[in-house]
């Protein structure tokens, strides 16, 4: 049976241990594994000066510190906002959940996230959230492997049945957690659910205080580079499968039309370019700037995979509306059709200034 958690029941047995600060943020991210680069090959690079155009249109963003939200540091470092106008803030959050509510507010014009049930749950009671392009994808093998501690005595998932596990949060990576737990007969209801920032994670499995996690990369190198933690399995059925998205606030998108095309450009852009060349020093000392992690380790760890067109699988966001409905996570009495959801006009209109891939 899963119980969910709040981090004040996991308090006691976490308060004698170093947390957030003590290691690396990391990311959920994907497919193909990057090839290692040898740190020797690696040096970090001046990052040049953006200028921002007198009268440019503020725009407030969401991001957490890890991987998949590459693409947002490196439009913002290279200049794709700025060269469109834009001046673009991005302001550091705690968890999916939060980055959905602050967008609905309006505090946040612009987020990526995972499409939980915070997201679907907020447009059925009215909230006016939308996705403008897709997020990123996982592959095989994953960038979000299931792990335990290094000297734990659990080596095959099926193990797992009754024990605790956790995700950063409740949503997209409940999904990747219960994927994972099929390759050993279980589902997410045959283990005990737990919510825990990856970093947190990672010292909990180290103590021995908590059994497994989903933890993203590059954080999930770094423990294992670390001795704190070993991959138990990064191998299952989730390739191809859009489990993020950015999304941003609908009234702010009908007022500001083309500043929203104009923020996905240069969101794609960066995409593009992080396609093309992921281990390009500068894209990799962006990257570090809002992570902190090496940047020999962010070359080394898988990468996640991102559409250079901005192509939305529609089938995907019903898979998870699904999965979260037969969770008891959502308050809808059927899925919402994506169409509804997504602005293609944004994206088309995003690449047709940039041209197609």
């Amino acid at each position: 049976m899963t119980t969910h958690f709040t981090r004040r029941r996991f308090a006691a047995s976490l308060a004698s241990l170093p947390l957030a600060g003590t290691m690396a943020v990391s990311a959920q991210s994907t497919p193909e594994a990057s090839p290692a680069a040898s740190p020797a090959t690696i040096e970090m690079v001046a990052i040049p000066p953006v200028t921002v155009p007198e009268g440019a249109l503020k725009v407030n963003i969401g991001f957490l510190p890890v991987l998949i939200y590459a693409p947002i540091y490196v439009a913002l470092e290279k200049g794709y906002y700025a060269e469109r106008g834009l001046d673009v803030t991005p302001t550091p959050m705690n968890s999916g959940t939060d980055l959905a509510v602050m967008v609905s507010t309006n505090d946040l014009q612009v987020a990526l996230s995972g499409v939980g049930p915070a997201f679907w749950n907020g447009i059925a009671t009215g909230l006016p959230l939308n996705i403008i392009a897709p997020g990123h994808e996982e592959g095989n093998p994953v960038a979000t492997p299931l792990m335990v501690g290094a000297d734990s005595d659990i080596t095959s998932v099926d193990q797992l049945a009754g024990k605790k596990v956790s995700v950063n949060a409740p949503g997209a990576t409940e999904f990747w957690l219960d994927a994972a737990l099929q390759t050993g007969g279980l589902t997410i209801d045959d283990i005990d659910l737990q919510y825990l920032t990856f970093p947190d994670a990672v010292t909990a499995l180290a103590a021995g205080v908590l059994d497994g996690a989903m933890v993203g990369e590059p954080l999930a190198t770094k423990a294992v580079q670390d001795g704190a933690a070993r991959i138990l399995t990064n191998d299952f059925d989730v390739a191809g499968m859009q489990v993020t998205a950015l999304f941003s606030n609908d009234s702010w998108v009908e007022e500001n039309p083309q500043a929203a095309s104009d923020f996905v450009a240069a969101y794609l852009l960066a995409c593009r370019d992080l396609v093309d060349e992921p281990n390009d020093p500068l894209n990799l000392t962006i990257i570090n700037k809002y992570t902190s992690v090496p940047v020999e380790l962010i070359a080394a760890a898988v990468r996640p995979v991102y559409q250079p067109n901005g192509e939305v699988n529609l089938e995907n966001l019903v898979t998870l509306q699904e999965f979260f409905s037969a969770r008891d996570l959502m308050t809808l009495d059927a899925p919402i059709d994506p169409a509804t959801v997504v602005r293609q006009d944004v994206i088309d209109a995003a690449v047709e200034s940039i041209g197609a891939r």
